[in-house]
């Protein structure tokens, strides 16, 4: 009797320390995947229709992004960000940092490693944007490119 009673709890004992050891799958990580989303919902090409600027801009930025308006477009591919306008085409590195449910916050890298920072929603073809680093603080919108 003493002998089954050993057996079973040595069985038992077993059974719950195979369970313990054993390797159960990670909780998904939902913050990377919002962010792996927010990029690719970003992807493709979008035109820059309204920027307003938290302080008024020097006149010669200011008519830099004059020109810029409803010609500027924005490409966002996997990483990267390269906007073609009216004299301008350049490369940056673009990172989206967090994002929940239409908003999300990224990073654009210039080459020589400046960071700005800015914070977006999508708003159904629109993106509305906050850009939150000088000399282009301010607020804005893209509209994507059909």
């Amino acid at each position: 009797m003493r002998s089954r009673f050993l057996e079973r709890v040595t069985v038992a004992l077993g059974l719950v320390l195979a369970a313990c050891g054993s390797k159960s799958t990670p909780p998904p990580d939902t913050a990377k995947q919002a962010a792996i989303d927010a990029t690719a919902r970003l992807a493709g090409d979008w035109r820059l229709v309204d920027f307003q600027p938290a302080q008024p801009l020097e006149p010669m930025f200011a008519q830099l992004l004059a020109a810029q308006l409803q010609k500027l477009v924005v490409t966002f591919r996997a990483g990267t960000m390269h906007v073609e306008g009216v004299g301008i085409s350049a490369d940056r590195i673009f990172t989206v940092r967090s994002a929940a449910a239409d908003g999300f916050s990224a990073t654009i890298t210039d080459p020589t490693n400046v960071v700005y920072q800015v914070n977006a929603a999508f708003q159904g073809p629109r993106l509305g944007f906050t850009s939150l680093t000088d000399p282009w603080r301010g607020q804005g919108t893209l509209e994507r490119v059909r």
